[in-house]
């Protein structure tokens, strides 16, 4: 793609040579002739005076020191994300089912899907317009997979889940599982029907051997535009509003509230039936055990020191209690005198 065409695609002014050819992206400090890189602040000045990329796409507070092509854009970082498709776009598959797909009769399957080698779709299904069913996927029954999806292989979907418009889940995904629903009896646990499903909106991103339990009686609900990285764990009846991302190892229990434009870090812990309001930020690692009610950052835990520091830290925590009885004993005498 010549750069002019790429500038008028992205909708940024371009700076320098229309004709130069990019074939790909690369970091700013390995870009070739051919490349396009980004920066998105000061700190990569020095890079970006040094760079030999075909062009760069930079902040206007930035363009004077481009050394070549640049497109001036108001969000560097969106551009790119945007550029990474316009020269690398999803390989277009082959509309059709392979022969050794399992298809139930009832199913309908749109003509220009693609359903891979392997597949299973069971009875009822739906699966809409321009969707791409990955090899040895699983559908389950009644579930709807709304157009221009694409499961990657090996993704399971399984009874009652409906996909909306242009999702994009990654291998080994396990949607619509069941939840982890007991009753405490003399007996032992006796376990609790989940016929919730799962409704996902447009535009979700599912990472790889991430797991979403159908809910118990009303539907596991991700919103429009969310984005689950890997490895997350969301119980039944979870809520996550729209917009949210997730990070990856994160665990969120059973019908917690999550609102929309929130970004939790990886490897958090959020207990069950908590409500998180919308915009709020939480730090990678931390344990979420109570509601959270405005916007802004929240953390817990402990940062990495080094161990003697952190056994030194962990000693004067477990003595805590003790100094505070003796504060409250000096400041009694204090008073005393």
């Amino acid at each position: 793609m010549i750069l002019e065409d790429l500038a008028r695609a992205l909708k940024v002014k371009l700076h320098g040579d229309g004709s130069q050819h990019i074939t790909a992206l690369a970091a700013i400090d390995k870009a070739g002739d051919n490349e396009l890189a980004f920066v998105v602040g000061a700190r990569y000045a020095d890079a970006l005076r040094r760079s030999r990329a075909g062009a760069v796409i930079v902040p206007e507070s930035l363009r004077a020191l481009a050394p070549g092509n640049c497109l001036v854009s108001p969000d560097p970082y969106a551009s790119y994300a945007e550029a990474s498709w316009l020269l690398k776009p999803a390989t277009a598959m082959a509309p059709g089912v392979h022969a050794s797909a399992v298809v139930d009769p009832t199913a309908r399957i749109a003509d220009s899907a693609h359903i891979g080698a392997g597949a299973v779709i069971a009875a009822g299904s739906q699966i809409r317009e321009h969707v791409v069913i990955g090899a040895h996927c699983f559908i389950g029954r009644e579930v709807v997979i709304g157009a221009r999806c694409h499961l990657f292989p090996g993704v399971t979907i399984l009874d009652n889940v409906h996909l909306g418009e242009a999702c994009r889940l990654q291998s080994g995904a396990v949607i619509g599982s069941e939840g982890f629903g007991y009753a405490r009896t003399h007996h032992g646990w006796h376990q609790i029907q989940q016929t919730g499903g799962v409704r996902i909106g447009a535009r979700v991103h599912v990472g790889a051997n991430t797991t979403i339990d159908c809910g118990a009686i009303d539907p596991t609900v991700i919103a429009d535009g969310v984005i689950l990285d890997n490895q997350i764990q969301i119980a039944h009846n979870v809520h996550i509003g729209e917009n949210t991302a997730v990070a990856g190892c994160t665990g969120i229990a059973g019908s917690t509230r999550i609102g929309r434009d929130c970004q939790i870090g990886g490897a958090c812990n959020i207990i069950g039936h908590l409500t998180i309001a919308d915009g709020v930020v939480i730090n990678a690692a931390s344990l979420v055990t109570q509601s959270v009610e405005h916007p802004g950052r929240y953390g817990s835990g402990m940062p990495l020191q080094p161990e003697q520091a952190w056994r030194r830290s962990f000693v004067t925590l477990g003595k805590l209690d003790q100094l505070l009885r003796r504060i409250r004993r000096l400041e009694r005498l204090k008073n005393v005198e």
